[in-house]
């Protein structure tokens, strides 16, 4: 349930302010770039330690499996080695890290074997493309009043793409000051213009802050130059926190921290990036932070803290053995004794990066972007995920669950002005169900369209407690557009909604059995009745509104007529039985009374 509560705008600009400490932080890219410099090992000696210490599992290659969306993501050279174990099918561009720009010339301090790195060989050799990711994290004045360096820069950076026979250049410019920002759109604009002029059909990416705090990024006036923008959606809870947090939160963590990946994509979407245009960046690394307490949140002390990778974690399952969840955020953490004191770990789970996945599809982002590559070597989960989110074999559940931009927990935001579209592939009709509606009364407003853009007819606008209720599209999409004002904020609204597709109704002609489930709505037990014509796998699952599994079964049976008994738990809002049988999946809404 979101608890009521009125935002004042003052109130809204005290907090940045006090968060805006983080814009200086040095990112993770920053970060870990110093940490692997001061290890002073040569990529060669990265490639060679790498290979030696590979784990035997190896990523399957599934031919058939074709992305549908675009996964970019960074390749250090550090992850020199780790190449053989990336699943090429779902990878669709790479970017290597990186060209260290030499702020005074626009020469390169290093660019850490570019012009050998294996990996750029067989990733062109995959068909994925390859991007050359240019950074600079410092002494930005000094490069951007240097024409000379500037145009050094743009030269180095053609030349070396071309050497490889990439596909782009992907800018990583971070910490830039305020006063440089007329000087950063100009250098964007130089080189899209120039790369795209020497390399046709070359493609210029940026890395954008997960919160652009003093609005460096003019993305409108970037955007005809700009092929690829990816937000870096971490570090929004960093190294030097006072508390500990996910690095990534879907929604807000808590009450006084009010960003997140949801604020952020509208803010970017509000901003000029369009949707065909924009990657949202997620982690494969998390935080670990010396904390005061067990619970969540919790202070730390100042006194430890380390970045994790999804790999550290998977292998010590010992010490990583039992994660938490945070629904109102969507996160997923560990806690552990040391000493006096506890260790607090944030860090993503499949389940809470599945549901960020989702994210992006609801949203209809381009894709995602993943610092880094590597970091779950030896693991084929998150590369199976991607798959089941992604590309021509996912498993596309035809219904989900909606909140306003604050999530399950949290008011939505002031000046919103967003517009998405739900349009479940091959969905034939779709039927929202709103349970909860609570916007401020006059300004703020959600309007709902009869199909895939706001050109289509409107159903309605909605304001203050006058709920939706039951809306049915008439074909398989509908879109909503939301504003807010700059004055107060409510609590939102959840929703639910279903659709039927032309694969239901093909598997119903090809003999497929209908799937029935009684009663619903239903208090503390539903039935589910269900027929297998060959022998097949069958697995049932529950879950709740956030996605988290409440039970799961399966198990192999012989063809015939099945009835299984599900105990529904004691939560509240509604609930979602997923039934696999073999290759055919149903998902349907069950309402607790």
């Amino acid at each position: 349930m979101k608890r009521f509560a009125i935002s004042i705008l003052i109130l809204l600009y005290g907090m940045a302010a006090v968060q805006a400490q983080t814009e200086q932080a040095p990112s993770i890219h920053q970060e870990q770039l110093e940490q692997y410099k001061n290890m002073a090992l040569s990529p060669e000696d990265w490639q060679r330690r790498n290979e030696q210490e590979l784990p035997a599992a190896r990523p399957k290659t599934d031919d058939t499996c074709r992305l549908q969306k675009r996964v970019f993501g960074w390749h250090p050279y550090w992850s020199n080695g780790l190449e053989s174990q990336y699943n090429w099918k779902m990878l669709s561009d790479l970017s290597y890290f990186a060209y260290e720009v030499n702020a005074t010339t626009g020469m390169a301090l290093n660019t850490y074997s570019w012009s050998s790195a294996a990996v750029v060989n067989q990733a062109l050799a995959q068909g994925v493309r390859v991007h050359l990711c240019a950074t600079l994290f410092s002494n930005h004045a000094t490069f951007f009043g240097s024409p000379t360096a500037r145009q050094t820069l743009i030269n180095n950076l053609i030349t070396l793409v071309q050497q490889r026979g990439a596909h782009g250049v992907n800018i990583d410019f971070e910490a830039v000051p305020a006063a440089q920002s007329a000087n950063l759109t100009e250098f964007i604009i130089a080189l899209g213009t120039q790369l795209h002029a020497a390399i046709p059909g070359a493609e210029l990416s940026i890395a954008l802050p997960a919160v652009d705090w003093s609005t460096v990024f003019n993305v409108s006036a970037m955007n005809p130059y700009v092929d690829i923008f990816i937000i870096m959606g971490y570090d929004y809870y960093w190294s030097g926190s006072s508390q500990a947090g996910p690095t990534d939160p879907l929604y807000s963590f808590g009450a006084d921290y009010d960003r997140n990946h949801s604020r952020s994509i509208s803010y970017y979407l509000h901003a000029g990036v369009p949707r065909e245009k924009l990657l949202l960046g997620l982690p494969y690394y998390g935080r670990e932070w010396e904390t005061v307490s067990n619970q969540a949140p919790a202070n730390t002390t100042g006194a430890f803290h380390s970045s994790r990778t999804y790999k550290t974690v998977r292998d010590n399952s010992a010490t990583y053995s039992q994660g938490n969840y945070h629904p109102a955020s969507t996160s997923n953490y560990y806690v552990y004794p040391s000493g006096s004191l506890w260790r607090q770990c944030f860090i993503n789970s499949e389940h809470t990066l599945g549901r960020r996945y989702q994210q992006v599809q609801q949203r209809g982002l381009a894709g995602i972007g993943i610092w880094a590559l590597g970091y779950d070597a030896g693991y084929e989960d998150l590369w199976n995920l991607i798959r089941d989110n992604f590309s021509t074999c996912a498993m596309q559940a035809c219904a989900d669950t909606l909140y306003d931009s604050g999530g399950p927990a949290w008011n939505y935001y002031h000046n919103e002005n967003t517009t998405y579209t739900i349009a479940p592939p091959g969905a034939t009709s779709l039927s929202v169900q709103f349970h909860s509606f609570q916007l401020e009364n006059g300004y703020d407003t959600l309007w709902i369209y009869d199909g895939s853009s706001t050109a289509a007819p409107l159903i309605g606008a909605f304001t203050a407690s006058n709920s939706p209720g039951a809306i049915q599209a008439s074909g398989g999409s509908l879109t909503f557009r939301f504003r807010s004002d700059v004055g107060v904020s409510a609590p939102g609204w959840m929703a639910t909604y279903e659709c039927s597709t032309i694969n239901s109704t093909e598997e119903s002609a090809a003999g497929a059995a209908p799937l029935r489930i009684f009663p619903n709505p239903a208090s503390d037990e539903v039935t589910v009745e269900y027929a297998v014509v060959e022998p097949q796998t069958v697995r049932i699952d529950l879950y709740d509104a956030t996605g988290r599994v409440l039970h799961s079964r399966s198990q192999m049976q012989e063809s015939g007529q099945y009835q299984a008994r599900i105990a529904l738990p004691a939560v509240s809002g509604p609930l979602w039985l997923r039934v696999r049988i073999g290759e055919k999946y149903w998902t349907k809404c069950v309402v607790k009374r």
